[in-house]
């Protein structure tokens, strides 16, 4: 799944998917990696969710 970059805090980046409104849908929290900067398109793997948000990692 692709996600944009909203937000980048000490340990994660805060995304969503392109079909997901800012502060109004739910959140991709993905692990930090390096070179990636707010406004990137990244392609993630989903390890978990719950009724709003998912989480995961950035594809290798």
């Amino acid at each position: 799944t692709d996600v944009i970059v909203d937000d980048i805090t000490e340990d994660q980046l805060i995304c969503r998917s392109m079909w997901d409104a800012p502060e109004i849908d739910g959140q991709v929290f993905v692990d930090l990696v390096d070179g990636i900067e707010v406004g990137d398109i990244v392609p993630v793997l989903i390890d978990t969710s719950d009724e709003h948000d998912l989480w995961g990692k950035v594809a290798e």
